[in-house]
């Protein structure tokens, strides 16, 4: 949005959205995957404004359509008005928290959170040899939560793509923590994640440049930390967008293989990296598109903490996102994003494959394939 994200703007937001002719409702994904026209944005944010001024109570039943929402921003792309539907409803999460009326999946949360964090650390430094961990350098990798819970083989090789691709020493980042925070902020727990960012901003001080490999996280750490006065020195860059800085690097491959390539939401929507995985990708494979990419990506159904307040609409989410593939025969599908990866990858049915970026790169570069 052109004017702050304030008090006013939020509630100019909500009346628009509240007598809106629902002109985005195809654009949500949770509403798609559901079937349930209650949750289409246009109902969501008017349910939030009903409460807001006392028409509907402060309850947990009334807030329950706020919680259908992954913050994916495609709503957005369709409206007139530049409306921010995710940003508005997070903030709506943050107001019922602060009024003991979360979401019952999420009681506990701050306290679960920095307890998954310190438990993904020592497994990053379990993963991971202690002579290609830091503290401080020119370069770190900081893979993000997911990448580390979900799928810890893929950071050694990650480490060993960069470092190969840009010629530079690439370490993993040991600052003390695993994730940026967003889940704090998606849970609704602002100062739980001031308060974690501030650990973070530290943790990532002695760094030139960090590349994340959380989607959401590259967001968080350029968006939300400026937003919420936490300042880093440090230059954030995604994985795509570091790799396509050296993208003449990648050793081209003669017998390109078709993959198709997902855009992860935040990347493409909220930092509109969009051209440099495919830059990259297109060195090894034969990138195709999938029939909604780009600013018009569908969401993977893994953000917003979908798959903790709605676990089988996260799942349909993915499901349907992979429809296309699933008709069509089958298929790759590539992602530069790990949480995309793990929910895609969870929910493939036969014949459709899904790889990470990295994981593309680590056989073509690695391997010496092609």
């Amino acid at each position: 949005m052109s004017e702050p994200f304030s008090s006013a703007s939020v509630a100019r937001q909500l009346d628009y959205c509240t007598y809106c002719p629902k002109m985005c409702r195809h654009a949500c994904p949770v509403s798609m995957a559901s079937g349930h026209e209650t949750l289409i944005p246009q109902a969501k944010m008017d349910r939030l404004n009903q409460v807001r001024k006392g028409a509907q109570p402060w309850t947990e039943d009334a807030l329950a359509p706020i919680w259908a929402c992954t913050g994916c921003r495609h709503c957005t792309v369709y409206c007139d008005h530049d409306n921010e539907p995710g940003l508005v409803l997070f903030a709506g999460r943050a107001e019922a928290q602060a009024r003991g009326v979360g979401h019952a999946a999420l009681t506990g949360y701050p306290d679960r959170f920095r307890n998954r964090d310190q438990r993904l650390v020592d497994d990053m430094r379990r993963s991971v040899d202690e002579e290609r961990r830091s503290e401080d350098d020119l370069v770190g990798y900081w893979p993000g939560c997911d990448a580390i819970g979900k799928d810890p083989s893929s950071l050694t090789p990650a480490l060993d793509v960069l470092e190969r691709v840009t010629g530079a020493t690439v370490k993993l980042v040991d600052g003390g923590q695993a994730c940026a925070g967003y889940p704090l902020l998606a849970a609704g727990h602002p100062d739980a994640f001031r308060w974690h960012a501030s650990k973070v901003a530290t943790g990532l001080k002695g760094f030139r440049t960090v590349v994340m490999g959380c989607s959401a996280c590259v967001y968080t750490l350029r968006a939300s930390y400026p937003a919420e006065g936490i300042s880093l020195s440090t230059e954030i860059v995604s994985l795509p967008e570091m790799l396509a800085r050296a993208v003449t690097s990648v050793p081209e491959r003669r017998d390109k293989k078709p993959v198709y390539y997902h855009d992860p939401c935040y990347l493409a929507r909220y930092e509109g990296v969009i051209d440099e995985p495919r830059q990259v990708l297109s060195r090894v494979a034969d990138v195709r598109e999938l029939s909604w990419s780009g600013t018009d990506t569908e969401c993977c159904g893994g953000a917003g903490l979908l798959p903790k307040t709605m676990p089988e609409v996260a799942d349909a989410m993915a499901r349907r996102r992979l429809r296309e593939l699933t008709r069509g025969g089958g298929g790759t599908v590539v992602t530069s994003c790990p949480t995309c990866a793990f929910m895609l990858r969870s929910n493939a049915p036969d014949g459709v494959e899904v790889k990470t970026l990295v994981q593309v790169l680590a056989e073509a570069v690695l391997d010496g394939a092609g």
